[in-house]
């Protein structure tokens, strides 16, 4: 309902006649939309509900007002130059979770660089400590590094698998030791703090999609369309810098591709 009344909102703005710059300004004050502009076109990306949908649409009659998907339409894989699936971390400092399409179409992220980690992983940990300067080297450009961490289909092996919603617990207590104890041995093998942020996946968000990788497991992905640009089993070669490079300086095609 609270969806309805923004697009409601959103109605009589554009009704009213508002020119494209105020309308943009009038909706960012609506809530947790964010809108962005294509030409002589306004797009919204917002998490809308049934009716608040189809409300949008039947405002097709305005000039250059368009609705984007808060995430590309499947299928979806984890294979290059497929779309990505949408995935949700758990991050137990801030006892918070991110998903994936949180970056789709952002302005200050132009690229993901998505690991899938084991803690028995000795590559894994060595691939953690040399993102460090991957991170400091290419964030400003809008790189963003996802890492998690326990991403196997091991009995044991998934950091608060099933106890993430009681951080009062001793089992999360115990996961939390083993994340630090994580973060600590990569700035102990990088010689430098970490920069970017670590994550669970209590959910074995990888499995479904690829049940037989190897550590570590990386994706690039961009976000102006969640398409995958390359992965990578093992530590990742110079290939994937290459790529980052490519996809941060230049204007690669959109996913799937016309």
């Amino acid at each position: 309902m609270e969806n309805a009344k923004k697009c409601l909102l959103f109605a009589f703005a554009v009704l009213a006649g508002c020119t494209s710059s105020e309308y943009i300004e009038q909706y960012h004050d609506l809530g947790d939309a964010s809108t962005g502009q294509k030409g002589d076109s306004v797009y919204v990306v917002a998490d809308v509900g049934d009716e608040a949908d189809t409300f949008l649409f039947h405002l097709n009659i305005v000039p250059h007002i368009f609705v984007v998907s808060p995430y590309p339409a499947g299928p979806y894989a984890i294979d290059k130059f497929q779309v990505m699936p949408n995935m949700e971390f758990y991050n137990p400092w801030s006892d918070q979770w991110i998903e994936l399409k949180d970056f789709y179409l952002s302005k200050d992220v132009k690229a993901l660089l998505i690991v899938s980690s084991a803690g028995w992983c000795g590559p894994c940990l060595k691939e953690a400590a040399a993102l460090i300067e991957i991170y400091d080297k290419y964030s400003a450009d809008g790189l963003e590094i996802i890492y998690t961490l326990g991403n196997t289909n091991i009995p044991g092996d998934v950091p608060f698998d099933g106890v993430y919603d009681s951080p009062n617990s001793a089992g999360f207590a115990a996961d939390l030791y083993f994340m630090n104890s994580w973060v600590h041995m990569t700035e102990t093998e990088a010689g430098q703090p970490i920069n970017y942020k670590m994550y669970a996946d209590p959910n074995r968000e990888f499995i479904p999609y690829a049940p037989t990788h190897a550590w570590p497991f990386s994706m690039l992905v961009t976000t102006k369309d969640m398409g995958v640009r390359l992965v990578e089993e093992g530590f990742w070669s110079v290939l994937m810098i290459n790529k980052i490079e490519m996809v941060l300086y230049n204007e690669v095609p959109n996913i799937p591709f016309d």
